[in-house]
C-alpha cells in the first residue's frame, strides 16, 4: 500500500494538491488555502485545510492509502 498525507505540522509555504491517477484510486487531497496570514496564539491553524494535519496527531483520518504502484499528480498553487 502507498500511504500519503499533507502536513502543516512544520509550517506552510505553498498551497498544493496531491491526487492519484491510476489503479482505481480516486481520493485526492489538497490544501489550497493560503494560511500564512493566519497564525493563532497556539500556533495552529483552524481547520481550513481539512485534508491536512495542523499539529501532531491532529486527526487520525488524514492519512490516505492507495494500492502500491499507483501514479500520482502533484500540483502546486492549485
Amino acid at each position: 500500500m502507498d500511504f500519503f498525507d499533507i502536513s502543516l505540522v512544520d509550517g506552510f509555504n505553498v498551497p498544493m494538491e496531491f491526487s492519484p491517477t491510476s489503479n482505481g484510486c480516486t481520493r485526492g487531497i489538497k490544501c489550497a488555502q493560503d494560511i500564512n496570514m493566519q497564525c493563532p496564539n497556539e500556533l495552529r491553524a483552524p481547520d481550513r485545510c481539512r485534508d491536512a494535519y495542523s499539529y501532531p496527531k491532529d486527526d487520525p483520518t488524514s492519512t490516505f492509502t492507495c494500492p502500491s504502484g499507483t501514479n500520482y499528480k502533484v500540483v502546486f498553487c492549485p
